[in-house]
């Protein structure tokens, strides 16, 4: 689990390295160079940063339910494999069944893990986790739990505040990244601020320490 977090953080030092960059450029330069790109651009890498941290921790946790480190769910034991040769899940199973040590015995069986990790990649990989309805989704697949009630208990903030301003977070970032940030009316550039950048890293690390704290308790 904490190989996740430790992702996610890496990845919020990158965001706010281009904060760091805007400012000092913006503290040299005239009104006339546009640097507004940069804060879009820490939009898009702040929702790609939680998305990538709950793509790993349903990940990490997935492979624990199997191990028998965490409690299976009922997400987890609908999750649906793939059988397609290319995938290798037979030969994964198989592989994983009986083993050799290095003078050709037979030793005691053992769960690997390489193939069910390739199939929460197959399966999971072309997944957005990105709003607060397919977050709860994703987290069901390794916690039996009602996540905005959770978090909403725990940062005391109601839910539904918590899942709109997630929301509106992930309609900016498409704007960006799907709508060049152009305003369909007047086809011209939205506003963007460097306030509301940080406003928003600030939440998205709130949350990420609250999900990262119920999952990890297994």
């Amino acid at each position: 689990m904490k190989s996740a977090k430790i992702h996610f953080e890496q990845n919020i030092i990158r965001v706010k390295n281009l904060g760091a960059i805007y400012r000092s450029i913006n503290s040299q330069t005239t009104q006339i160079l546009d640097l507004s790109d940069i804060l879009r651009t820490q939009y898009i890498m702040l929702v790609s940063a939680l998305d990538h941290f709950i793509h790993e921790i349903v990940r990490i946790g997935m492979i624990e339910i199997y191990n028998e480190d965490r409690v299976a769910t009922k997400k987890f034991k609908e999750f649906i494999f793939s059988i397609d040769k290319n995938i290798l899940f037979k030969k994964a199973v198989m592989v994983e069944i009986i083993d050799k040590d290095d003078f050709g015995n037979t030793i005691e069986p053992y769960k690997k893990t390489d193939w069910l990790n390739h199939q929460i990649r197959y399966r999971n990989g072309f997944k957005s986790f990105q709003q607060s309805d397919k977050i709860e989704e994703a987290i069901l697949l390794i916690l039996d739990i009602d996540l905005w009630s959770e978090v909403e208990n725990k940062l005391n903030i109601n839910k539904k505040f918590l899942k709109n301003r997630l929301d509106l977070i992930i309609e900016r970032r498409n704007q960006i990244a799907h709508e060049a940030d152009i305003e369909p009316t007047y086809q011209e550039l939205r506003e963007i601020n460097i306030e509301d950048i940080n406003d928003s890293i600030l939440f998205i690390e709130a949350l990420v320490e609250v999900i990262f704290d119920f999952c990890n308790q297994k």
